[in-house]
């Protein structure tokens, strides 16, 4: 990368994890973008849309940098997954791409790059690795501490039950109670019960 694209990267990556970061992007061929926050995902992997154009992979920008970084992770082991088996029929979090992203994870996983709590979840998270690391709740927990404003928002877990709340959609929902990593709730605004995930950013009326 460029020097300006470095100091981009120590912008939104652990410093200490550039130098790796970069080889990863340097041994592919694929474009990187750093996107306004989306409610639906941290990140994508997106594959080449005509003959002529390169794969691309997307991230939050507002990522704390251990998010961002196993964020990235995440993208790339699709963009490996895309290279090795193309329009093969493989599950797109099955074995294969979990293999490749305990792979690239892998020179991360010390303490020179991660906080000692990040490391330890992401360990326990790799003995059973999620879809998303946002389907982790223990790893999501930990990896909020580090948001720049963690005490400002609120989850539903975090509300008294029978608290009303707002999801970014706008829905307005009345809380209830929790079955497994989910909370049943009433929607307000159109008389459904719907299972609204624990760790779900809400705000509270």
């Amino acid at each position: 990368m460029k020097p300006e694209e470095l100091e981009l990267l120590k912008r939104y990556f652990p410093e200490a994890s550039v130098a790796l970061v970069d080889s990863i992007f340097e041994q592919r061929h694929f474009r990187l973008h750093f996107k306004r926050p989306r409610a639906s995902k941290l990140g994508d992997f997106r594959p080449p849309r005509t003959k002529n154009d390169i794969c691309s992979i997307t991230l939050n920008l507002d990522l704390n940098p251990y998010q961002m970084l196993v964020t990235y992770v995440h993208e790339v082991a699709h963009y490996d997954v895309y290279q090795q088996y193309g329009s093969r029929k493989v599950q797109p979090h099955g074995t294969e791409w979990q293999t490749i992203f305990a792979t690239l994870l892998q020179p991360f996983m010390t303490e020179t790059i991660l906080p000692k709590d990040v490391l330890a979840a992401l360990f326990k998270h790799l003995q059973h690795i999620k879809a998303s690391s946002t389907a982790d709740q223990n790893l999501q927990r930990i990896m909020r501490q580090y948001d720049k404003h963690p005490e400002s928002v609120s989850t539903v877990e975090s509300l008294p039950d029978g608290a009303r709340f707002v999801l970014r959609n706008g829905l307005v929902f009345q809380k209830g109670e929790k079955q497994r990593t989910r909370y049943k709730c009433y929607c307000e605004s159109n008389g459904r019960w719907y299972f609204v995930a624990a760790l779900a950013e809400v705000k509270a009326l």
